[in-house]
């Protein structure tokens, strides 16, 4: 088995800056290339539980997301895995099925496991329980969503800003009646939703209750929610669907009932469906919809910089840093313009 004294003699740098090398110090960048080097070609591999014992860490980092199933978060958290991994750190997954009382004995779980850092996409209004990690040392980086008032690192994106410049295109367009399938008690979707209201109040048009559903994280709920919308007496001429589930129900309503988009309903969504793994398929089906695109493989790899950064303490005085990401909006003909006929 190769050891740390093989590095050594093959490298001619001291051990000891083999050793700072390894836990994440900085060395000359001669002295790290010739390590570098040595450590492929004898195929060295670290020991964390030794590495641990001196330093005080497992090299693992818990990572606590909603569900195994949601098809949001592969994208990122490959990339996040791929580049600890690349640091010498495992992830170990946690998901509390969108129960949130879960959420917080998982996250205790990770903690009495010692990770040295976590990252989780929280469904709670309350971070006492994060609150407690960043006591005890450990770094937390909120995913998606953020608790208002918890002093603690984030990544999201421009949800206010997005929403309110898609729906303030549609309003250029023509549409007045403009109908909003939402989440239930979801931070992204309760921003999304501040950013469509604003987008109407600045367009002169009045938010009608009967034209605002909330849907379960689920497509079969949101194409049923859709259908409700578009069987009013005076239906949307416009419905926004404010997430990746919603978006699919959108589409299954349109396929179940034969809805002729733009003709019969424009749609606008949040996430655009073919970016999302298992629905590529969705992108041969015409049109695709109008839609705001998160950039999944950059949020990714921010996350990881970021813990990264408070693994190896580059800063003295914690500061919660807060990444807020730019989408892109694509436009497709699943919006219609409606300005000539009113």
């Amino acid at each position: 088995m190769t050891t740390i004294l093989d590095v050594e003699k093959k490298s001619g740098v001291s051990r000891s800056t083999i050793s700072r090398y390894l836990n994440g110090k900085k060395v000359k960048p001669e002295n790290a290339k010739k390590i570098e080097q040595a450590i492929k070609e004898l195929s060295f591999k670290r020991n964390p539980m030794a590495s641990g014992l001196r330093t005080n860490k497992t090299y693992t980092i818990g990572c606590v997301l909603p569900d195994i199933t949601d098809p949001f978060f592969p994208s990122i958290i490959s990339v996040f895995q791929e580049q600890m991994l690349k640091n010498g750190y495992q992830t170990i997954f946690n998901t509390y099925g969108n129960n949130l009382s879960l959420e917080v004995d998982q996250v205790q779980a990770l903690a009495d496991k010692q990770v040295d850092g976590l990252v989780i996409a929280t469904g709670l209004r309350d971070g006492a329980h994060l609150q407690n990690c960043l006591n005890s040392g450990i770094p937390v980086i909120q995913l998606d969503r953020r608790i208002e008032g918890l002093e603690c690192d984030s990544i999201t994106v421009d949800n206010y800003d997005s929403v309110f410049d898609a729906i303030s295109l549609a309003i250029r367009k023509g549409h007045r009646k403009i109908g909003c399938v939402r989440g239930v008690e979801v931070y992204t979707d309760d921003v999304r939703f501040d950013g469509f209201v604003k987008a109407l109040n600045k367009g002169g048009i009045e938010l009608r209750e009967e034209y605002v559903v909330e849907a379960e994280l689920t497509e079969h709920d949101a194409a049923r929610q859709f259908m409700h919308l578009m069987n009013l007496a005076d239906p949307p001429t416009l419905i926004f669907c404010s997430n990746v589930y919603h978006s699919m129900g959108a589409l299954e309503a349109m396929l179940e009932y034969n809805l002729r988009v733009p003709e019969d309903i424009s749609i606008l969504t949040f996430d655009r469906l073919s970016s999302i793994p298992y629905y590529g398929f969705t992108s041969s089906i015409k049109p695709t919809f109008s839609s705001i695109c998160q950039p999944l493989e950059k949020i990714g790899k921010k996350t990881a910089e970021l813990m990264l950064k408070r693994l190896n303490r580059e800063t003295e005085i914690y500061k919660p840093i807060h990444l807020q990401l730019k989408t892109t909006f694509y436009m497709t003909d699943s919006i219609a313009d409606i300005t000539k006929k009113n």
